[in-house]
């Protein structure tokens, strides 16, 4: 059984002019054998002894710059989250980062699962500072086609803004739609049977000649 752990004030190592966090850090990992020194085992958080678990496994951080908190793996062992592996790396520097919702099921090492929880109540996030042909751009990886609900849930899964269920209003959505139509110097689309629901399906994917998206500092159009 591991107790909750909660990430407070001594986790923020870096905040803006207005004393808002900017850098959260919080290291899970091995706990010590019963008995045994602590001098080695300087994780935050440590979630099992079970050797296959590094003395410093991985990290819960804030990404200021989408703002969501993230995990990745600070060795060359992966993280699970909700099933899906995100890989290690031999430098510990180079992880594969993952986004964390409420209810985020982190599992490391095939141990005890950890649930990842937000507080109570709605968090204020920033809108991204993106358009939307950048957003679109932002999780249509090259030489890969998905369809327009899978671009909607990378995006929603990439910024929590988007996430959000109390937005009432599904017009970014349509607005979406709209700019991977017109933007053809960016975007091309192919019709095709959709392997889950054996339908003729739309895939979008990004031209292989496409200039890198304009007007970076703008927030998204329409909104």
């Amino acid at each position: 059984h591991i107790v909750p752990f909660y990430i407070t004030d001594q986790f923020v190592k870096d905040t803006d002019e207005n004393s808002v966090p900017r850098r959260i850090e919080v290291v899970l990992g091995r706990s010590p054998q019963p008995g045994g020194s602590v001098d080695m085992f300087d994780a935050d958080f440590h979630i099992g002894n079970r050797m296959k678990i590094s003395k410093r496994h991985a990290m819960i951080f804030w990404n200021h710059d989408l703002q969501v908190f993230q995990i990745k793996s600070i060795c060359k062992n992966a993280v699970k989250v909700n099933g899906q592996v995100y890989a290690g790396s031999s430098d510990g520097k180079s992880g594969q980062p993952c986004t964390l919702q409420t209810q985020s099921c982190i599992m490391i090492a095939d141990g005890t699962p950890l649930y990842f929880l937000l507080p109570k109540g709605r968090m204020v996030v920033d809108k991204p500072k993106l358009t939307y042909e950048q957003l679109i751009v932002s999780v249509l990886e090259p030489d890969k086609e998905l369809s327009f609900s899978q671009v909607v849930q990378g995006i929603q899964d990439k910024y929590n803004y988007y996430a959000d269920q109390s937005l009432e209003s599904k017009s970014w959505q349509q607005s979406l739609r709209t700019t991977m139509s017109i933007k053809t110097q960016t975007f091309t689309r192919t019709q095709k049977i959709c392997p889950e629901s054996q339908k003729k399906t739309t895939f979008w994917s990004l031209r292989t000649d496409a200039d890198e998206p304009m007007g970076a500092e703008r927030r998204a159009e329409g909104e």
